[in-house]
């Protein structure tokens, strides 16, 4: 059969109001580089946005004010295209040949964004009739139900994202349950050129199905809005649950701190309450003693005049009874003239007695209130080292509970809210698969009368062929200098590769990813060397991460020649083909003549800053 393939030729964002920002790829090897942070891992995310991705695009500051993005493409005959697509996502607009970039809205041919079978409305129909591939169809469960297959089934395999890369499962399937039987049928595709379009299902389950086939609908439509939001997200179920795991042991310690700083806090909180009340108290008695003090002050004044009036009355008295005699101070008679008819009433003698007493008792009073006032003023005087004592000691509990409510105690209570709100999340996607595995049971309750329907046999790829596609992935890291490369299978259990008797994915993320890599670009020498379907480009997000992050010692390639060698092999064997690698790190100087080099310097006064501009 003819080959058929596409190369990427420009991914542009245009605006009305904006200088549009455009990065052009060539046959060969392509690489993009530089500093974080400057849309090299965006970059990857557009391209599968183009070729048809559910994903809604990332508002970057950066992105505002472009309101499309265009990717042109050409086929295997020459033949030129652009496809324009709204940066909001949507439908998409075909143009021939590679478009300037500004905005046109002539010559325009629309394309659907959801798939339909073998029509070329749609961008999948479009991009698979290019490459050969339209009307194929795939298997996608045990009993030979087969559906159409899309361009989406052909770019999760080319177009290998950061995360996609490290993944520890197999390469060729994205670890949804759901879809893996599909996912394995466009495997097979690939190796062998066959689809699943000669499988016929029973006739029992025919006849079922026609009974059932409004459930069948809406219950496949929910199966199907559900797998697409797990793979809006990237989401593995085996992964969120060792996340939530991981992260209900978290909470856990993180609980337990808190309790222990919260008991701490508590107990001081106490403490402080009764040194603040023991301080109240001492004021409370010290005004308390105040205000008697400037009462006793008052009632002594009054003492004070008493004593003057009543010396006063004593002093006047005494001249009368000590002296000649004088007319009576209080009739005004002679006190003997002899006279009946006046009779005084007055007795000066008495009086100046009672005032002698009265002066005595106020005497008597004001020794009682001197004594009283010494009292308190001792009290007084006393409750000061007192107040201070205790102000002390209240400042003191004080300062350790602002102590136990430092930045880490509250560090420590936000972390745990974070927690607490990552493992919602994390339950929310776990719930997902739950309700995709229930919707599936309900699915399969319909369409399965287990009594009577003999399930299909599991898709079976050519053992050839995996012998043959082992010996390229061996080939190729044994070029790249891979450490222990040799003796390299396909294990059909775990649907991935054993190397050097140990499995691909136990390895580390970085190995993980350099490994994928070979993987991803074995696929495409196979299928080029036995002129079979395949799109024709690949695009590897970060593969030589054991460079610049591992894991670990066993997971590290520094120091070794895997770099250079790397690059010196798809520059030898990948003229004719295209692969675009996007790297934190720049090539080796040697070799940046042989390769299309685009670096992002995130530096607005020096070179390209990064995909869009600063």
């Amino acid at each position: 059969m003819s080959r058929l393939k596409l190369t990427l030729k420009k991914l542009s964002f245009i605006s009305a109001n904006k200088d549009p920002a455009s990065i052009k790829f060539y046959p060969g090897v392509n690489v993009v580089c530089g500093a974080s942070d400057t849309g090299k891992t965006f970059l990857i995310e557009v391209i599968d946005f183009m070729l048809g991705g559910t994903t809604a695009l990332r508002d970057l500051p950066e992105r505002v004010g472009f309101d499309r993005v265009r990717i042109s493409l050409e086929d295997g005959e020459n033949n030129a295209y652009t496809l324009e697509r709204a940066a909001e996502g949507g439908g998409f607009g075909l143009y021939d040949g590679v478009l300037d970039d500004v905005i046109q809205t002539t010559g325009v041919t629309p394309l659907k964004a959801k798939h339909k079978h073998s029509t070329e409305d749609n961008v999948s129909g479009w991009l698979l009739a290019r490459i050969g591939l339209l009307g194929k169809s795939l298997r996608k469960n045990k009993l030979g139900v087969t559906r159409s297959l899309s361009f989406r089934d052909m770019a999760r395999l080319v177009v290998i994202d950061e995360n996609e890369i490290i993944r520890s499962s197999s390469p060729f399937l994205s670890g949804q349950v759901i879809t893996k039987t599909a996912e394995y049928s466009a495997l097979k595709l690939l190796l062998t050129g066959a689809d699943d379009s000669a499988i016929v299902a029973s006739e029992v389950q025919e006849k079922r199905l026609i009974g059932v086939a409004a459930k069948v609908e809406v219950i496949g439509q929910l199966i199907t809005e559900l797998t697409n939001e797990i793979s809006a997200q990237n989401l593995v179920e085996a992964e969120l649950i060792d996340q939530a795991d991981k992260l209900a042991l978290a909470i856990c310690e993180n609980k337990d701190e808190m309790e222990i700083f919260q008991g701490d806090l508590n107990a001081l909180v106490a403490d402080r309450e009764v040194l603040l009340e023991d301080v109240k108290e001492i004021k409370n008695r010290t005004t308390e003693i105040n205000g008697m003090l400037e009462r006793f002050d008052l009632l002594k004044e009054h003492y004070l005049i008493d004593i003057d009036r009543l010396v006063g009355v004593e002093e006047t008295g005494s001249l009368f009874v000590h002296y000649k005699e004088v007319s009576c101070p209080l009739c005004g008679s002679k006190e003997h003239d002899g006279s009946d008819e006046i009779q005084c009433e007055g007795d000066v003698e008495r009086i100046v007695f009672a005032a002698k007493k009265e002066i005595e008792k106020i005497e008597l009073l004001m020794e009682d209130l001197n004594s009283t006032v010494s009292e308190l003023e001792a009290e007084k005087t006393q409750s000061i080292p007192e107040l201070e004592e205790a102000n002390s000691r209240y400042q003191e509990v004080d300062d350790k509970v602002r102590e136990a409510i430092s930045p880490d105690f509250q560090e420590n209570q936000i972390q745990y809210t974070r927690l607490m709100e990552k493992q919602s999340e994390v339950k929310l996607c776990v719930d997902l698969f739950s309700r995709l595995g229930s919707l599936q049971e309900k699915m399969d309750a319909l369409i399965i009368p287990q009594e009577s329907v003999e399930e299909l046999k599991p898709t079976v790829l050519s053992k050839y062929a995996l012998n043959q596609l082992s010996k390229i992935v061996e080939n190729i890291l044994i070029a790249w200098d891979f450490p222990n490369a040799e003796d390299i299978y396909f294990d059909e259990v775990a649907r991935d590769f054993v190397i050097e008797g140990k499995p691909r994915g136990s390895r580390g993320k970085g190995l993980r990813a350099i490994t994928h890599a070979a993987v991803t670009i074995g696929l495409m020498e196979f299928c080029r060397d036995n002129s079979l379907y395949h799109p024709g480009f690949v695009v590897l997000d970060s593969p030589l991460l054991a460079y610049y992050k591992p894991e670990g010692d066993d997971d590290s390639l520094i120091g070794s020649n895997l770099k250079e060698s790397f690059y010196n092999y798809l520059i030898e064997h990948h003229s004719d083909s295209q692969i675009i690698i996007v790297e934190n790190e720049h090539p080796p100087a040697n070799i940046e003549e042989n390769i299309h080099l685009t670096v992002f310097t995130k530096n607005p006064q020096e070179g390209r800053f990064g995909l869009l501009p600063h």
